[in-house]
């Protein structure tokens, strides 16, 4: 049987050409399913693109929706300590002096160590162990140590891993002259440090140490300290350096001591700056998402009769799109129930007529946050629940990019639509290349009987010569 390739050999006629055009114009049957696929993972992809946005838009009027956010504060900085404040901090100025600094015990030991590698322990003691005791309330940890662990360098290592509530290093404080350290993991005057060598008076005559004993093996060469800090003369004591229940809504993260009666002005007060820049960006993204709806919904005019542009927007005419775009729109120019701020203009913020975008006189804007902060608070948070501008538009894009939302059930329909589609595709593929397959067929025996005919021609032409 004659192959592809060979087609027309025998009859001398331009059937792979035939068979080509053919098989073009039986693919010409899957256009509009290809064409409604194109659209449908468009629209998939642009439901991303406007879901993204209005999340973005929504975390921040998620934030302007919660009236404590217009509770927030700013510290003044200083040397000697940090601060950081939450909603529930009384703006106002508070003289701080730091006295003392919290810090951990330190212990090291005495006896002389020539070779941080050289075992210290007894030979062959069974049950060898360091108990250590630190922490308040007090932890006990039991390490058990083999032959090959009593030198500096490998209780240290053993103590580490145990994580006992101790940190052990060595130091080198001569010419071969080594200490091992224990420095406390916690500061404070009540976080002692407790050490017993078990089964080995060898090692225990060089680590064992009790803070009620007379004598000890190790020294305190470092007594664990509480933070002592004036706050408007009172005095306030903490066995760390972060001190968060002294003032309410602020922590005091102390790095160094004050000068002797020189106490710092610590001033506290509300974050008007914070909240005017916060709504300056909840403006910007506002305008992003308007160019968002404007990409999605592009539209290019064409004579009568014309197919629709190629670059229109992939949800131009859509309903869900055109939703969300009409509730937020809504939202901006209701008016809210405040006695002077009733709507965006007062704050200082107007519509472009030509673009639909917001602009922000700044003065205005900063001046309403200065003379009425509680009224602005209302009018974008109101009860964080049902009302204010910003509440109100959160709760509107959540109905449309939430689980199970609007977004998320259009998305869904466009995917069963493609599923149905893809089986459609398959069906028509088959069917196509059943088609072309018995057209090759047909041309194939078209080929072999023109060939036979041509042959008995040049037969019966020989026979009468």
């Amino acid at each position: 049987m004659a192959s592809i390739s060979s087609l027309g050999i025998g009859s001398g006629l331009d059937l792979n050409g035939l068979l080509d055009k053919l098989s073009k114009a039986e693919q010409q049957r899957l256009t509009p399913y290809t064409t409604q696929q194109t659209s449908y993972n468009a629209q998939l992809t642009a439901y991303g693109t406007l879901k993204g946005s209005l999340e973005k838009f929504d975390n921040l009027s998620k934030e302007l929706a919660k009236p404590t956010f217009f509770n927030n504060t700013t510290a003044s900085k200083h040397d000697q300590f940090a601060i950081t404040t939450t909603d529930k901090a009384v703006a106002g100025n508070y003289s701080v002096e730091v006295l003392k600094l919290a810090q951990p015990q330190t212990l090291t030991t005495q006896a002389p160590v020539t070779d941080q590698t050289e075992k210290l322990g007894t030979a062959g003691s069974s049950d060898r162990s360091i108990s250590i005791t630190a922490g308040n309330p007090p932890k006990n940890v039991n390490i058990p140590l083999s032959d090959d662990q009593t030198s500096l360098v490998e209780m240290r290592d053993a103590i580490n891993n145990a994580k006992a509530g101790v940190n052990a290093s060595i130091m080198r404080v001569g010419d071969n002259d080594y200490q091992l350290a224990l420095s406390s993991t916690t500061t404070g005057e009540k976080n002692t440090i407790s050490v017993q060598v078990n089964n080995d008076d060898k090692l225990g005559a060089i680590l064992n140490y009790a803070p009620t004993a007379k004598s000890n093996a190790m020294k305190q060469t470092v007594a664990g300290q509480d933070a002592e800090v004036l706050v408007n003369g009172t005095k306030i004591k903490r066995s760390t350096n972060s001190i968060a229940d002294a003032l309410q809504g602020v922590t005091i993260d102390l790095k160094t001591t004050t000068k002797k009666d020189e106490p710092q002005n610590l001033v506290i007060s509300t974050d008007k700056t914070g909240t005017a820049d916060k709504i300056k960006e909840w403006v910007d993204n506002y305008n992003s998402l308007l160019d968002t709806f404007n990409s999605l919904t592009k539209y290019t005019p064409v004579k009568t009769g014309e197919a629709q542009n190629a670059k229109n927007g992939a949800l131009l005419g859509d309903n869900t799109l055109r939703g969300v775009q009409s509730s937020i729109k809504s939202a901006l120019s209701a008016a809210q129930d405040n006695p002077d701020l009733k709507g965006l203009g007062n704050l200082g913020i107007s519509t472009n007529t030509k673009t639909g975008k917001l602009e922000i006189d700044s003065t205005k804007l900063n001046k309403a946050i200065d003379e009425k902060p509680t009224q602005v608070a209302n009018f974008f948070a109101g009860n964080g629940t049902d009302t204010g501008m910003a509440t109100e538009i959160h709760n509107e894009i959540q109905s449309y990019i939430k689980a199970g939302g609007i977004i998320e059930n259009s998305t869904k329909s466009i995917n069963t639509n493609l599923d149905r589609l893809n089986s459609q595709i398959t069906t028509v593929t088959a069917s196509i290349q059943s088609t072309i397959d018995r057209y090759k067929q047909q041309f194939v025996q078209l080929d072999t009987m023109m060939s036979k005919l041509s042959g008995t021609g040049d037969y019966l032409k020989q026979q009468f010569k």
